[in-house]
């Protein structure tokens, strides 16, 4: 028995009368006028190749015509197009969910060595299930999906697959998987009869960030620079400003602070141009712990103070706690040393307290504020600051920040004479350094 399409049929009919065309002029040298009436009167349904060519010619997309409760009969070759169709239109009315059940039911009737169509649905189901904000199916789908593509030798998807699983890791703090992914993807990208230059420059990009997350400065600096020469030759502007943000911190750390004052200023220039002021006011921060690397103490504190303002009017109560703590470690190092400066860095941080919501972020300010105490002669505050701190760095087991706090308690306790406290921080410190040093080198313990 004919499965009706009402309304295909009727929306061809409709539309051909409005645009004022006749069955032979909609049928033109493909179809015959008797096709063309069979389908308006719902006697025969076209397939997706027609459908296609009779919604070209008036002039509308093909998913104009899909009606979301019409499915063709499982036996119908084109059964799987049409549900990836519909499940395209679906995502972009951002029916995600139901998009994502027309994904899966196309995928369980796809040949199981059709490799190109079923690594293009995980793909589709990962970037559905990451819309959703659904991480871990997201990263199974494109897990599924790289496996499907190698086997297609689809190199380009594949890049694309990985940049996805690399950016996924990126954002969860997994930096070794997002290297490890965004290597595959520079892999595939090279493997690309085309070298497709917009994807090559996107995949530097994202891995000379993830390098440069994970302190691999070097190769950071590598790739991004060959991102940047890619995307100012061939005026794609990918990550523009985050490529030259990262070169500035990159050069910050190396001392190189000309360069990161350069390509810092650079990546200023270009949020001025787009209008965000979000990262602009990151830039300026950046701009001000230059400034301060570079003993310019009075245009550091300008640019750090400028930007604390402009953070609390926008409501960037990050960027603003931010600001301050720079500004705080900008007193701390500013030669001569005055009392108003480190009350003033007392002021501040404890305004940076209060706006980090972030405990981490938090403790770091407790160091900082810590050091305000010890410069101040307080010694007995910044030991009650730093053992405020050790909570919440052992419940967050972040080893590094933990092993400083200890270390500098036992210098603190030495200063007060208290050798018994001073030996048991410091030697907690030791074997925190020495934990992470074996799981950096497990060879090397053995």
């Amino acid at each position: 028995m004919m499965v009706e399409t009402p309304r295909v049929g009727q929306k061809i009919r409709s539309l051909r009368k409005k645009m004022g065309m006749t069955q032979q002029d909609l049928a033109g040298d493909e179809f015959t006028k008797s096709f063309i009436s069979q389908i308006e009167k719902n006697h025969a349904r076209p397939s997706l190749r027609s459908l296609q060519i009779i919604a070209d010619r008036l002039g509308k997309p093909i998913s104009y015509f899909l009606d979301e409760d019409y499915s063709p009969p499982s036996s119908d070759p084109d059964k799987i197009d049409h549900l990836i169709l519909l499940a395209h239109h679906l995502e972009q009315e951002d029916k995600l969910a139901d998009a994502i059940n027309y994904y899966k039911e196309a995928l369980s009737i796809t040949d199981k060595t059709d490799y190109p169509r079923r690594g293009r649905l995980c793909f589709d189901l990962g970037k559905a299930y990451r819309h959703l904000g659904q991480t871990p199916n997201a990263m199974q789908m494109l897990e599924l999906a790289g496996v499907e593509l190698e086997l297609a030798a689809d190199w380009e998807l594949l890049s694309y697959t990985y940049n996805a699983l690399g950016d996924l890791h990126l954002n969860q703090g997994n930096l070794e998987a997002s290297v490890s992914f965004f290597e595959k993807a520079l892999d595939a990208t090279e493997r690309h009869l085309e070298r497709l230059p917009g994807l090559q420059t996107m995949t530097l990009t994202n891995l000379g960030i993830a390098y440069a997350r994970s302190e691999e400065y070097d190769k950071a600096r590598h790739h991004l620079l060959l991102a940047l020469g890619q995307s100012e030759s061939t005026q794609t502007y990918y990550k523009y400003g985050e490529i030259c943000m990262a070169l500035g911190y990159i050069d910050f750390h190396r001392q190189a602070l000309e360069d990161a004052s350069r390509f810092t200023t650079r990546a200023w220039y270009f949020y001025a141009a787009i209008e965000n002021e979000d990262m602009q006011i990151q830039c300026q921060i950046n701009l001000g712990s230059i400034e301060r690397a570079r003993k310019q103490f009075i245009i550091a504190e300008q640019q750090l103070l400028e930007a604390a303002e402009k953070a609390s009017a926008a409501g960037l109560s990050f960027h603003e706690a931010h600001a301050y703590e720079e500004l705080a470690a900008l007193y701390l190092n500013w030669h001569p040393q005055a009392p108003d400066r480190l009350s003033k860095a007392e002021a501040v941080l404890e305004k940076a307290l209060r706006l980090y919501t972030d405990s981490t972020r938090q403790t770091a300010v407790q160091q900082l504020l810590a050091e305000v105490y010890v410069h101040q002669g307080k010694i007995d505050e910044a030991i009650s600051t730093l053992r405020g701190a050790i909570a919440v760095l052992e419940k967050a087991e972040v080893k590094s920040q933990l092993a400083e706090v200890y270390s500098r308690l036992g210098e603190l306790y030495q200063l007060q004479g208290d050798t018994e406290q001073a030996t048991a921080f410091l030697q907690r410190s030791v074997n925190i350094f020495r934990e992470m040093q074996i799981k950096a080198h497990p060879m090397q313990s053995q």
